[in-house]
């Protein structure tokens, strides 16, 4: 390879820097130019229809890898290099259709939350990490789910992502009781993570203190004795301990001093099945959801349900009787 070929033009990274969607661990400037490169006489000519065409090859590839995971050794390497591709790939357009990156990166997590040499590897944490940074509708929740489920639990990486989402959100006191749950837990690195705690501390001595901050555990427990004090609309059987635990729908019944006429508050309910979602068939729900599921899947009450129009009838509205017809005039 020549020294013309070696070098990187940053011209061309400048030019489309705002387009361009930042990651943590940085982006590689030669791909960078590659794939924002104007076509000359001679290079290939990239099109958007070509790279759409390339992109959906390569895709196919992984797409085969995947079909026959049963078969590796690491089965977890075949999602990271689809992942890193996908993000490399798509620099501008991670959070779109086009990318395909949120339903990859559910399946990637959703395949094994079970599978325990897994649980404290980086590439299966960094996953998680990146459905958080990019999709997740409720990162504090997703955290705790991974804490439950010992996700992460022996990396440093872990309690530094949380503990830096908590101190963005203003939660300084929670932020600083994760860093010393991982210290605790010696988790590693465990210099990187006294590191990162000592530079937290510096900027919690310098940042004025907030009275309204939360000072609520990061991490709540709650004890099964007190369950039922702590639940007001508690009847007869105590909600479960946990935040997470996956609870029965119920129906809320009028007063009987209610309104006459008074249009009832629709409650959303799952439809009639055996096993509530997500709830293991032991029924130990100690750990929370067994399964987080897809935005799409969390997002279902705001989907109207598909039904047969057979016997349906349309609403319209009372047409008004008796009232005044427009003047029009007229010459005489």
């Amino acid at each position: 390879m020549s020294v013309t070929e070696d070098l990187i033009d940053f011209d061309i990274i400048e030019t489309q820097k705002e387009n361009i969607q930042s990651l943590p661990q940085g982006r590689s400037a030669r791909a960078l130019a590659s794939t924002f490169a104007t076509p000359s006489l001679f290079s290939p000519i990239h099109t958007p229809g070509v790279t759409r065409n390339l992109n959906d090859a390569i895709r196919q590839e992984y797409e085969l890898e995947l079909l026959a995971m049963s078969d590796s050794d690491d089965p977890l390497d075949i999602y990271d290099r689809y992942v890193k591709w996908t993000l490399n790939a798509y620099p501008s357009a991670q959070a779109t259709p086009e990318s395909q990156l949120r339903p990859l990166l559910e399946r990637a997590t959703k395949a094994f939350q079970t599978v325990s040499h897994y649980k404290n590897d980086p590439r299966y944490l960094k996953l998680w990490l990146n459905y958080i940074r990019f999709f997740s509708d409720a990162p504090k929740e997703t955290f705790a789910y991974l804490a439950r489920h010992n996700i992460g639990e022996g990396l440093a990486l872990f309690y530094e992502e949380f503990a830096a989402w908590l101190e963005a959100a203003g939660r300084w006191m929670q932020s600083e009781e994760v860093y010393k749950l991982g210290i605790e837990r010696e988790a590693r690195p465990a210099e990187r993570l006294l590191r990162k705690f000592g530079e937290y501390q510096q900027r919690a001595e310098q940042r004025s203190r907030d009275a309204d901050e939360p000072s609520s555990p990061a991490l709540p427990t709650v004890r099964p004795a007190l369950v039922a004090k702590l639940d007001p609309f508690a009847l007869s059987t105590p909600r479960a301990a946990d935040p997470q635990a996956q609870r029965l729908p119920s129906t809320i019944s009028a007063s009987s001093d209610s309104r006459a006429g008074r249009q009832k508050l629709a409650i959303f309910a799952d439809a009639d099945t055996s096993t509530p979602l997500n709830v293991s068939a032991t029924g130990d729900s100690s750990k929370g959801w067994d399964n987080i599921g897809s935005i799409q899947e969390r997002k279902k009450e705001n989907t109207v349900q598909a039904r047969p129009w057979a016997g349906e009838t349309l609403k319209i509205s009372k047409k008004l009787s008796g009232a005044p017809k427009m003047m029009i005039f007229k010459d005489e």
